[in-house]
């Protein structure tokens, strides 16, 4: 069985953005709940790579809040995207299946 080719942060960045487009702050906001914390320079350099891999599409939306223009990055996940999540989680759970519940042998 081959190791994916996503780490467990970018698998999870994908999982955000299969239900729909979120901008960078609504992303940073939903890895919290995974207890990441991450620099928004750090963040925006990860998804600078998925993009680069063709795994994500990000763009600049412009919107104005109190008079003032504001750029925002958005994020919708690409059809690789969806297969390299796909396998990824195919990988994790046929390592769940491996187990059958006894867990992992340690290394």
């Amino acid at each position: 069985m081959k190791l994916p080719d996503l780490s467990h942060l970018q698998f999870a960045v994908l999982a955000e953005l299969l239900g729909a487009e979120r901008s960078g702050g609504m992303m940073r906001g939903a890895l919290k709940r995974y207890r990441v914390r991450q620099s928004g320079p750090a963040f925006y350099q990860m998804m600078a790579r998925l993009e680069g891999s063709g795994l994500v599409e990000g763009w600049y939306a412009k919107q104005t809040v109190e008079g003032q223009v504001i750029k925002e990055r958005w994020y919708r996940i690409t059809g690789d995207g969806r297969r390299a999540w796909r396998a990824s989680r195919r990988f994790y759970e046929q390592t769940i299946e491996a187990a059958d519940g006894e867990g992992l042998a340690p290394a």
